[in-house]
């Protein structure tokens, strides 16, 4: 059986005519999707670029020791600990041999997103009390590493 041109042009438009949109335009339902969230690890590198997870304790730079540091929000863009800086030059003058501490507030952000983590690149530290001691280095903002991409 053979079909003429005109043969041709009705069962292509008969064809085509069944991926146009209805009468009204297309109909879409539901919300939009968003994002997939993040759900690898995240981690926080230390000044020796070791990566650490929700870690209790890390060196922040090689003068600041961070302990008893308890996390919320880990993984969130904004990460938020308590814990005490650990005074390891002994400027505080190390009373019984032991180092001076200080409680502290640290915020953890700029989470950077790898192939298979996430890194965040920035730390500010402030002073629980209304002011740190006088032997406090003044940490304030630190850029911590990230992992190139």
């Amino acid at each position: 059986m053979r079909l003429h041109r005109s043969g041709w042009c009705a069962v292509l438009a008969l064809c085509l005519t069944g991926c146009g949109t209805a009468a009204g335009g297309t109909r879409v339902e539901g919300r939009a999707p968003t994002g997939i969230p993040w759900s690898g690890p995240v981690y926080v590198e230390d000044w020796r670029s070791q990566p650490r997870s929700r870690p209790d304790m890390m060196d922040l730079t090689e003068v600041t020791t961070l302990d008893r540091l308890k996390w919320r929000d880990w993984g969130r863009p904004r990460a938020t600990a308590t814990g005490v800086v650990i005074d390891l030059a002994c400027l505080s003058g190390c009373e019984k041999g032991e180092p001076g501490t200080y409680r502290v507030r640290v915020v953890l952000d700029g989470l950077s997103k790898r192939q298979y983590a996430a890194y965040y690149g920035h730390a500010s530290v402030t002073a629980l009390a209304s002011s740190a001691p006088w032997w406090a280095e003044d940490v304030g903002s630190v850029r911590l590493h990230v992992p190139k991409a």
